[in-house]
């Protein structure tokens, strides 16, 4: 071999012995993407699935928070009649959350927040958008909207103690409202709390109206 074709040889060997070297390292990253990427992040869970399998999905840091605002609301508004109506899958549920790490737990609650709040602003922009007729109008409609809400949980409660260790304090929860809110939205929370307070209060004084607003909330088909 020819003392100018060394350099070149050479080349190719340590190229040869760089790939060997590095292609371990390639491999096992791929398979932890593989891993950390498809293979742990849960699926959206269907209407038969368990409560274990639910929690851990909202908890997740690539469950719920994955979803889009719409898919996530379509997932919630699925599976909130599983926790009242299927047999002992609140117990089982709130379970979960109990013995779950206080990351966890964190976890859960934050990520519901996130898929909440823009539920309950986009009322709240609504309401401040409207004046008149149309604001009493929208006031109206979603009052039949949340004591239908309130019917289909009946008699369901949560207590603190079915949360353990995992139940928030008065002072936590109001931390947790200020750290999750702006100044602004809670002022104009605070507006539109009070003024369906107001409507409601209208409401309870008027025999005929309030009639007319219980067979509102008992016809679902409107």
């Amino acid at each position: 071999m020819s003392t100018a074709a060394r350099p070149t040889f050479y080349l190719s060997s340590r190229v040869r012995t760089g790939a060997i070297l590095v292609a371990p390292v390639v491999v096992l990253a791929g398979v932890w993407w593989l891993v950390t990427q498809v293979l742990m992040v849960p699926g959206v869970p269907g209407p038969d699935a368990p409560p274990d399998q639910v929690m851990l999905f909202i908890m997740h840091e690539r469950g719920l928070p994955r979803l889009s605002q719409e898919r996530a609301e379509k997932f919630l508004e699925q599976q909130v009649p599983l926790l009242v109506q299927r047999e002992g899958f609140l117990d089982r549920f709130l379970a979960e959350y109990r013995t779950a790490s206080p990351e966890q737990q964190k976890a859960f609650r934050t990520h519901l927040f996130d898929v909440f709040k823009p539920v309950v602003m986009r009322d709240i922009r609504q309401h401040e958008g409207l004046t008149g007729a149309e604001r009493q109008a929208f006031l109206d409609e979603r009052i039949v909207v949340y004591n239908r809400l309130a019917q289909l949980w009946g008699n369901t409660t949560i207590s603190k103690g079915m949360l353990g260790s995992g139940a928030l304090t008065p002072q936590e929860t109001l931390q947790f409202l200020l750290d999750k809110t702006t100044e602004e939205e809670r002022q104009a929370g605070v507006a539109y709390a009070q003024a369906l307070r107001v409507r409601v209060e209208g409401i309870l004084a008027d025999p005929e109206l309030k009639a007319e607003f219980e067979a509102r909330i008992g016809a679902p088909g409107e």
